[in-house]
């Protein structure tokens, strides 16, 4: 499956090379005309090699081939990245309703405008009643500037009685009854397995967006492959396993980050994924990692990184989840810690952080001397917490 390229900026620069070359500097039209040709040669060539390099996989039941590596837009700020991604044939954008304050989707609508059935657009929706998942994709469609989306998912659900909720249901198959969105799913961060399970009991959704990444357990791994089976696609989310902010110098010349994706890349039940991209480089070395495998290196790597990050980085495993007496949301503040600390996005933890009750925030933790809660991976839960309340309150 080839994406359409953009034929007005090639006329363009064509235009603009033939003026420069004909106004600025002497050659004679042989050898005029010989340099046009070379360039754009090695332009299609290059877009040809990009082709060939990529990778497709079955979106599960819904029959569309999505790109292998796709484009998580959540920190993306220059528009000319996704255009670049969608130039080299990648074809599955991830955007939500709360990203960027709303901003995120209505750039993305303006890059996609005169492309639209050249990709596989997901948006996401926070709200748990019924007419607030209503709204708040009437709002994604207005920021998007699109009739529909490809697919449409309820954000951030944690539980079985999330999944099977009757108002998430009942918006999500009105939205897709009246062709606001061909397909419906969910993201999930934690409790996962349990999710997907549930996900498999209803029958009832296409997608689901989770948190997978070589830091998972073997539990979410099967879940993800019996989610494979029954025909949902599953893509991948945060498959790098942090961010630079937690590796820093320590990694020396190594980028584990390559590595991480090629082993989310590696898994066959895994439809597409959908790392953060936010500048050309991290593009290029996304989609240099289609088609490769793992080497004995790529693996030395990985133990290194567990090593550097084991300390800081959330396996957001849930099972902290409702345990604090207090009722601190520690699985949810650790993930917004983690875009502060990890991926260096101060404002989006902070953004975060306020979306969730002050009653529910770590402010309690300061005058709690010996939290109760304990870490089935052993970070430290109070000094983390401690440590968002400085930082994002």
């Amino acid at each position: 499956m080839k994406v359409k390229k953009e034929i007005d900026r090639r006329e363009f620069m064509k235009s603009g090379l033939v003026s420069a070359l004909s106004g600025g500097v002497f050659l004679d039209s042989f050898n005029r005309t010989r340099t046009i040709n070379n360039l754009f040669e090695k332009d299609s060539r290059k877009k040809e090699e990009d082709e060939n390099k990529i990778e497709y996989r079955k979106l599960g039941s819904t029959g569309y081939n999505a790109s292998l590596l796709g484009f998580g837009a959540m920190i993306t700020t220059d528009p000319a990245v996704l255009e670049r991604a969608l130039d080299m044939g990648v074809n599955y954008v991830d955007t939500a309703r709360g990203y960027q304050r709303g901003n995120n989707e209505i750039w993305i609508g303006k890059v996609i405008k005169n492309r639209r059935k050249d990709l596989f657009l997901t948006t996401k929706e926070g709200a748990r009643s019924k007419q607030s998942i209503l709204d708040g994709a009437e709002e994604s469609l207005k920021a998007l500037d699109t009739d529909y989306v490809d697919a449409l998912l309820a954000h951030g659900l944690s539980s079985r009685r999330d999944v099977l909720n009757e108002d998430i249901m009942s918006a999500l198959e009105k939205l897709k009854k009246e062709g606001k969105a061909r397909f419906v799913g969910m993201s999930t961060h934690s409790n996962s397995a349990e999710v997907i399970d549930a996900m498999i009991e209803s029958k009832f959704y296409d997608l689901v967006t989770v948190k997978y990444n070589f830091r998972s357990d073997d539990g979410l791994k099967k879940a993800i492959e019996r989610a494979n089976k029954a025909g949902i696609a599953v893509v991948a989310m945060k498959p790098m396993a942090g961010g630079q902010g937690y590796v820093g110098s320590k990694m020396g010349n190594l980028n584990p980050f390559q590595s991480a994706l090629k082993w989310v890349m590696n898994d066959k039940n895994i439809a597409a994924t959908i790392p953060s991209i936010t500048s050309f480089q991290h593009l290029n070395e996304n989609f240099n990692t289609m088609g490769t495998d793992m080497s004995w290196s790529d693996r030395k790597i990985l133990d290194k990184f567990a090593k550097v990050t084991d300390k800081l980085y959330c396996r957001m495993c849930d099972v902290c989840s409702g345990r604090c007496p207090e009722n601190v949301k520690i699985s949810d503040i650790m993930r917004f810690l983690m875009y502060a600390e990890g991926y260096g996005e101060l404002q989006l933890g902070k953004d975060s952080y306020k979306s969730i009750s002050f009653h529910e925030t770590a402010s309690k933790c300061i005058d709690c001397d010996d939290c109760v809660v304990r870490c089935a991976n052993k970070l430290n839960i109070r000094e983390r917490m401690v440590r968002a309340e400085s930082l994002l309150a």
